[in-house]
């Protein structure tokens, strides 16, 4: 395969990583064709063969190493907002989710206490799962 069509194959991963949620997925392995498109502009094509193997390991190579970094979780806000205080900002019953205001800004959160809260209650941050604060009244 020529050199621009690994290229091309590259591009065409990385824009459906643009429309499709897959977790990266097709970023790395779009990134691992143009990789070997750029690589092969260096060098006499080697047979189709050893193109698709010197691909597969780069895309391996690329899983391993770079997704793993892209989706290493950030230093985490947990620590930092349990005990928070916040104000429920509408009714939210025993196990459901709504919305409250922790430290000037609005956040989604799950109601874990056995009471229902009220609007405008306040509530105290027990958890962090993601951006959805877990409170209690």
């Amino acid at each position: 395969m020529p050199w621009w069509g690994w290229l091309a194959i590259g591009a065409a991963l990385l824009g459906a990583e643009m429309v499709l949620a897959t977790d990266f997925w097709l970023a790395t392995v779009g990134a691992a064709a143009m990789t070997l498109g750029l690589a092969l502009t260096l060098v006499d094509p080697p047979r189709v063969w050893v193109q698709w193997i010197l691909f597969a390991a780069l895309a391996v190579l690329f899983n391993a190493v770079v997704r793993r970094r892209i989706r290493a979780k950030p230093p985490g806000i947990e620590p930092e907002l349990v005990g928070e205080p916040g104000i429920a900002l509408a009714a939210i019953a025993p196990g459901a989710q709504g919305s409250v205001e922790v430290r000037g800004t609005t956040w989604q959160a799950r109601n874990v206490g056995g009471e229902a809260l009220a609007a405008r209650a306040s509530v105290r941050v027990t958890a962090v799962r993601g951006l959805v604060l877990d409170v209690q009244g």
